[in-house]
Parts: C-alpha cells; structure tokens; sequence
C-alpha cells in the first residue's frame, strides 16, 4: 500500500504524468484545464489513510469531504462537456496517482469513488442540458416589428431574468435603429412572474423614453402587478392595455397622433429652407 502520508507533489506529478501518458478523450479540452479541475481532488485523496480506505467504512466522516469533492469534480467534467467514460478514466488515473495497488480494500474505496464522480457528471449532465435548452429559446426571442411605428416583444415560457434583460435591450436597440419610438410588450405568456423578472421587463418603458417614444404593457395580471409591487415598479406610471389587440390600438393612434404632430414642424423647416 501507499505510504498513508505521500506527499502531495508527488501525488501531483504522478497524476499529471498519468494524464499526459493516458490522453483522455476530451474533446478539445486541454489536459492542463483538465488537469486543473481534477487537481484539488489530489490533496484529499493523498490525506486519506490507507488503513481507511482498505477498511470499507465509507460512511465515516473521514470520507465524507472526499467524496463531496468527488461528487463536484464530477458536475464539472460533465459541465466541460466530457463523456461518462472520460470522466471515470480521468477519477480512475486520479486514485491511482495515491495507490495503484489492486488490493480488494482499495478496490472497494475505488469504486465509491467512482460512483461519487459519476453521481456528480449526472447532475452536471442535467445542468448542462438544462443550460443549452435555455440557450437555444433564448435565441428565438426577438422584437417582432409591427408596421413602421412599432415593435413588439412577446415572449413566452418562463426564463432567466438575465435572459428577459437582453431581450429588452434587443428590444431598444431594433427601435434605435429603425427610428421607432413605439413599443408593445405582452407579458400573457411569460410564465413565474417574480420581482427580477418584473424589473426587467418593465425596463422597457424606460428605454422607449429614453427614446423619445412610449411603451405599451399588455398581460398584466394581478401576478404581474404584485411582482412590481415586490420591485417597487410605479405601474401607474406606464400605459397598460388590457389584451394584445388593444395595445396594438393604442399604439398606432399614439402613432398617428405623433404622426399628425410632426407634419407641420416638417412643413415649416421645408418652407424655410425654399425662401
């Protein structure tokens, strides 16, 4: 067996020769960034007495840290986008960095091990899954322009406040560019109204004044208002209409009126600059 105090280095350059020699599938990942994720594992395994891990009583507290470690190298190799099979290789090479004795004790420590990295790459797997589904939606989610007066932002499904901001901003800026002042922003699909979700999605009254123009908030139900509520949202400060076709109306008689204002401004300017 191992000499129960190893020293670290050692335990290190041993794992790193391991890895270099092994060459894991990692799917364009670096073996130092691999070697990286794995390397504040070593230090525990090294503490661990050998009589400990040959005892089999896993469940002592003298495991617990270890495999918690264990369990969380794992999510990240599987947040890394490595397979299962890398992800045991790679915990395999580790333990064997400590003690590459076949003893039927440290076998059995090897294999907890093992399942503690696997249990963490499937909860890592999840995450990630999870992630690039988010991702995916995220990217369908963009101002729909009306007519040439207004832009629009129906958004559905429930999503990340973060998310919610970068489609107000895209909101904002399809507006800038195409020199439109007005907005609708339809909430009745938008699913967990909260007060983060609220705060970004009532930004965008703010960016259409900023832009000189207004913007129309419909889907507004009494969830909604209690997460302005929770964010200290003035909604009787914004323009809400009770459904979609009806924001849509007043927005384009806000329109016309804006319309019917700046024509005479225009024929004034044109009439002087013909004198």
């Amino acid at each position: 067996m191992a000499d129960p105090k190893s020293d670290t280095k050692s335990v290190t350059k041993r794992f790193r020769a391991a890895l270099e020699a092994a060459k894991p599938a990692t799917g364009g990942l670096l073996l130092q960034d691999l070697f990286v994720e794995v390397m504040p594992l070593l230090p525990l395994l090294s503490e661990l007495p050998a009589e400990k891990r040959a005892s089999g009583a896993f469940e002592s507290f003298e495991f617990r840290e270890c495999f918690t470690v264990l369990t969380l190298v794992g999510r990240r190799l599987a947040l890394l986008d490595l397979t299962p099979t890398t992800a045991i290789q790679v915990t395999r090479l580790a333990l064997q960095s400590v003690d590459a004795s076949n003893e039927p004790g440290v076998e059995r420590f090897a294999q907890h091990a093992v399942a503690a990295a696997i249990e963490g790459f499937v909860l890592g797997r999840e995450e990630r899954v999870s992630q690039v589904a988010m991702e995916c939606a995220a990217s369908c989610l963009k101002p729909l322009r009306i007519d040439g007066s207004i832009f629009a932002l129906v958004i559905s499904g429930a999503h990340e406040p973060a998310v919610l901001s970068d489609c107000v901003d895209a909101l904002g800026r399809a507006m800038l560019e195409a020199d439109v002042e007005l907005a609708i922003v339809d909430l009745t699909q938008l699913a967990e109204p909260n007060r983060d979700r609220a705060t970004a999605m009532f930004a965008a009254d703010e960016i259409a004044k900023m832009l000189g123009g207004q913007c129309v908030f419909t889907g507004v139900d009494q969830r909604w208002r209690a997460a302005a509520t929770d964010a200290r949202i003035p909604l009787d400060a914004m323009q809400i209409a009770p459904s979609l076709v009806e924001a849509l109306d007043a927005a384009r008689k806000s329109a016309d009126r804006d319309a019917a204002a700046r024509t005479p401004r225009w024929r004034a300017l044109l009439g002087r600059l013909l004198r």
